[in-house]
């Protein structure tokens, strides 16, 4: 079992997820495989290496890969291709590696939720910017979706800021069509209406890592403040 973590490896876990999503990309060694240390914690697992800070990154691809190539991952690729990978290994992840003698090994699936959460922000200002967000819906107005094909419970609102990632979700999850609403629109009037008919807004603050819920009423709020900030 993987002991609790130190306050100091929180710390170092959190300055990681604010650069990563802040950055929009992690770093690590051009050949994976060398970048990948044996756990401190946990007998016969392994720690996948990535960084935040190119300095640091250089400095132990020197020291541990006898080179300083890196390449950049994309945080979209991060969070929804390789965490789960790491994941289905059943390995760790090293954020920001400075091979202390206790060292931050984070659990990958527990690294994509708080990289998600970081990202809400983010995505609540790109709907800001453009001024609308996308739904699905039909003839009766915004059509509310299961949380996936385990859930039998239609009762999530999902808002996108792609049309593309809308088009997608329509032709997964049903519906007649994408609608465009104003962001006025929106909070005014659908989210309203989903503040008696809905359990959460869903949204994809990484593109391809899966969904995230927010209270309606939270997520109106925080709408709302960066529309009144742009």
């Amino acid at each position: 079992m993987l002991h609790r973590p130190r306050i100091p490896e929180l710390a170092q876990r959190d300055r990681f997820v604010r650069r990563a999503v802040s950055e929009g990309r992690v770093l690590t060694f051009a050949d994976e495989e060398t970048a990948s240390v044996a756990s401190q914690k946990v007998r016969g697992k392994g720690v996948q290496l990535f960084w935040s800070n190119p300095i640091e990154a250089t400095r132990w691809a020197e020291a541990l890969a006898g080179n300083n190539a890196l390449q950049e991952i994309t945080l979209a690729t991060f969070a929804a291709d390789l965490l789960p990978g790491i994941a289905k290994a059943k390995g760790f992840v090293g954020t920001d590696w400075v091979s202390d003698p206790i060292e931050a090994e984070i659990d990958p699936v527990d690294l994509q939720l708080r990289l998600k959460a970081e990202a809400v922000p983010l995505f609540v200002k790109a709907a800001a910017k453009q001024g609308e967000v996308y739904i699905v819906g039909d003839d009766d107005g915004a059509r509310l979706t299961p949380a996936g094909p385990w859930s039998g419970s239609e009762d999530l609102l999902q808002v996108f800021v792609s049309r593309s990632e809308a088009e997608r979700h329509l032709q997964q999850a049903g519906g007649q069509l994408v609608v465009a609403e104003s962001l006025s629109e929106f909070i005014g009037n659908t989210l309203a209406w989903a503040a008696t008919r809905a359990r959460a807004v869903a949204i994809q603050p990484i593109a391809g890592a899966g969904i995230t819920e927010i209270k309606v009423a939270d997520f109106g709020r925080q709408l709302a403040a960066a529309a009144g900030a742009k």
